[in-house]
């Protein structure tokens, strides 16, 4: 049988959160009977490594299905910020979370961890060195999204 860790670039976060590449169908129900709950897939669906109607396949497994497309070459804050809702509202679940070679991923984990103060600002760029290292794109667009919510944070309080 199969084993979660199996996966492409399977990370296990902690016990509630597991990161890794693109999913094939098989893993999707190995997944299911490891206990996983909800599946975010922050890859794109018209790309060619896409499991076609992956959201059919995961609910029919009986897990919830979250899809954030982020493109690889362009994140936006908004895809964050969509990926941080969605984070708070499954945070009592086992979640998995992919995207084509949990690239994406690992930095909007990293991202999450740090802002909800489960990790350092240290602890979460080495989570996201497990990974990748991440080129000029996505190591700006971490510490441009660290920056915006702690300036935000501030200005709040």
């Amino acid at each position: 049988m199969q084993q979660v860790s199996q996966i492409k670039n399977f990370l296990e976060v902690d016990k509630k959160i597991a990161t890794a590449g693109q999913p094939c169908l098989r893993e999707l129900e190995t997944l299911a009977d490891a206990g996983y709950q909800t599946i975010i897939n922050l890859g794109m669906e018209d790309s060619d490594y896409a499991l076609n109607d992956e959201k059919v396949w995961v609910e029919q497994l009986g897990m919830k299905y979250f899809h954030i497309p982020v493109e690889l070459q362009g994140p936006k804050i908004a895809d964050f910020i969509r990926f941080l809702n969605t984070m708070n509202l499954q945070q009592h679940k086992k979640l998995f979370i992919h995207c084509e070679d949990n690239k994406r991923v690992s930095v909007f984990v990293a991202l999450y961890l740090v802002i909800s103060n489960d990790i350092s600002l240290t602890k979460g760029w080495n989570l996201i060195l497990e990974v990748w290292e991440p080129n000029l794109v996505w190591e700006s667009y971490y510490y441009d999204a660290l920056n915006q919510f702690y300036r935000i944070k501030q200005e709040v309080e």
